[in-house]
């Protein structure tokens, strides 16, 4: 074993990768039925046709053993050339027939799985839209792509495939045995003797196989998860040298949804030959017994009523067609089931639909409710797990128009700060207002669309510099004002510049001009800057500076900030230490305080001036 596989084997869980509730082996529940009939009764006009196309193929199919046993009693044994030519002809056009049908319900279902697929998927991105933020801190983006690809992959071939199969075949099997009983009743109870046995291992069988699918289904949610993150940090794997661990980490994951695969496959090669037997026993059965008939060979009550060898011919067609589609409805009902259990992980999801159609059903407009910018924390608590709070007892009130440097150590609360004021959480203690009105009376939609934020990692999505500012509100058009601002910040690409995936062909500079550049263009009544000028040089800096006292003049601004120079000229900074306000006044304020926000500064400034004697000194 490998030095990177055992250090993987001693260290690393894959557990977080995997979503509890795909462990639980359980029927799809009645309402999740109820679910996907209502979604298809919207396309009850192509389900309809594709019905009556199965219908009508399936009774192509039955009819053709039956005209084979006519044709040798009434046209071969007689030696009826012409009545022999018409048979024939009439075979063609059952044939001719069946592939019409055939085509027709492969074309009408796919076309119905497409249409529903189509709107789910609709459903499901608008929800991923419309959840809570917190939802994407805690959930791998893996799941969520597995939710909105295989499942509904799954479902797709339900509706496609396992569906026309399923209930295709369930007409066969049903019309074969009316017939098999029409033609001889012994002859079919006979055949049907070895159903009993067959029947209990199908339902054995495919009992394994929906646990086996199940499993397998999971592991691929997990892969996709783990393939999700270690592509978006595939630098960090480099930079770190880490790429023997985590190949060998991947392997790890992969190995064990190959693992559940050939599980599956396993189950599905020990079902086979047994179908396989029952049918050659049945066929024996009705071989033997059949010939006896034919020949009148055999107790007399056994034997009579005779059959001629046209009729054990169809017999025997329909017994070798019947045990086919026996193995194809097992396979397929797995299929059907395994779509039905990604129909209930998707529609699970979207129950969430309801609660958040009601609380947005009444959002105005985010022109509707502009911001005055007085924002005041009373006694807030706020905990991401349990009560291991980040913020204690929490009090601040920032007037409109104030400009605010926000200081503490890692980990002190300040991004919570923003995110409670964005709404992304709310606090389980106290409250927050802005201009006076408690936060959680404002609508998360309107509310964000009045808040301007600039933050250190910046997220370029994949097209034009210009959508990317304006975010594709307005497509290939952004206002004069931000167009100045980015020639003031000295950006000098084209604003038809295609960026590539996060925007990776600009240096982070150029992306931390477009981050502000958004924001000038959403022109908030209030403004949010998390260490937003860290990744610029001095020179751009500055002019960032400008163009920001410029585009914040008598608007509320609340800054984050390590660098304190940025921060000098706030009417306001406080200071944060473990979830609570320590210091808080104007930088000359502090600084006679001669507490944590003093030191810290004399910090920098020795690092500045690179003054080692200064440097021993602690913080806190």
């Amino acid at each position: 074993m490998s030095k990177a596989k055992e250090e993987t084997n001693k260290t690393d869980s894959l557990d977080h990768y995997i979503e509890a509730e795909d462990f639980k082996s359980k029927r799809p529940s009645l309402k999740v039925i109820q679910q996907v009939l209502m979604d298809l009764a919207e396309e009850k006009k192509t389900f309809i046709l594709g019905g009556l196309l199965v219908l009508a193929g399936t009774a192509a199919t039955l009819y053709e053993p039956r005209l084979f046993g006519r044709a040798i009693d009434r046209a071969i044994i007689p030696r009826d050339v012409s009545l022999l030519g018409q048979m024939a002809g009439m075979y063609l056009g059952l044939i001719v027939c069946r592939i019409i049908a055939v085509i027709g319900q492969q074309y009408v279902f796919e076309v119905l799985s497409q249409s529903m697929m189509q709107k789910l998927r609709l459903r499901v991105f608008s929800l991923y839209q419309r959840l809570p933020v917190a939802t994407y801190d805690r959930t791998p983006v893996g799941r969520l792509i597995t939710r909105l690809t295989n499942d509904t992959s799954a479902m797709s071939e339900m509706f496609s495939s396992g569906f026309v199969t399923l209930f295709g075949n369930v007409l066969f099997i049903l019309g074969s045995i009316v017939w098999i009983f029409s033609l001889n009743w012994k002859l079919a109870l006979i055949s049907l003797s070895v159903f009993p046995v067959l029947l209990f291992f199908s339902i054995r069988f495919s009992r394994l196989l929906i646990v086996a699918y199940r499993d397998s289904r999971m592991r691929i949610s997990t892969l996709n998860a783990f393939l999700a993150e270690n592509i978006l940090g595939m630098k960090i794997v480099h930079l770190f040298n880490r790429v023997p661990l985590h190949f060998a980490r991947f392997k790890t994951v992969n190995d064990s949804y190959a693992e559940s695969q050939v599980a599956a496959v396993r189950v599905y090669a020990y079902f086979q030959p047994l179908i396989t037997w029952s049918s050659g026993l049945g066929v024996a059965m009705v071989i033997a017994a059949g010939g006896a008939m034919a020949l009148g060979k055999g107790p007399s009550a056994f034997v009579q009523p005779g059959i001629t060898p046209g009729e054990l011919v169809t017999f025997l067609s329909f017994l070798l067609a019947l045990f086919q589609p026996i193995r194809e409805v097992v396979d397929k009902w797995t299929m059907f089931l395994s779509g039905m259990t990604s129909a209930e992980r998707i529609y699970s999801l979207l129950d969430w639909e309801t609660e958040l159609s009601e609380a947005e059903a009444n959002d105005p407009e985010p022109e509707s409710i502009p911001i005055v910018g007085r924002v005041e924390f009373q006694n807030v608590w706020f905990a991401y797990e349990e009560e291991n709070w980040v913020l204690r007892d929490f009090n601040l009130v920032i007037e409109a128009g104030e400009k605010v440097g926000i200081v503490g150590h890692t980990g002190a609360g300040k991004t919570t700060l923003i995110s409670l004021i964005l709404r992304f959480y709310d606090p389980q203690r106290g409250r927050i207002l802005i201009d006076g009105q408690d936060l959680r009376e404002y609508a998360k939609r309107p509310l964000r669309g009045r808040i301007g934020v600039i933050q250190q990692d910046v997220f370029l999505f994949s097209g034009q510099v210009q959508d990317n500012i304006a975010l594709w509100s307005r497509p290939g058009k952004i206002s004069s004002a931000t167009q100045q601002s980015l020639g003031e910040m000295g950006f000098e690409k084209n604003l038809d510049l295609t960026l590539d995936e996060r925007g990776s062909n600009l240096s982070m500079g150029e992306r931390q001009i477009l981050s502000f550049a958004r924001a000038i263009e959403k022109s908030p009544d209030l403004w949010i800057l998390d260490e937003a000028t860290a990744n610029v040089d001095s020179d751009t800096e500055i002019r960032f500076g400008r163009a920001l006292d410029r585009a914040t003049e008598g608007k509320t601004l609340l800054m984050i900030a390590h660098r304190l120079a940025t921060i000098r000229k706030s009417d306001l900074i406080v200071v944060l230490h473990k979830g609570a306000l320590v210091e808080k006044g104007t930088h000359l304020e502090l600084l006679r305080l001669g507490g944590y926000y003093a030191k810290l500064y004399r910090y920098q400034e020795a690092v500045e001036r690179r003054d080692d004697s200064a440097l021993v000194t602690p913080i806190l």
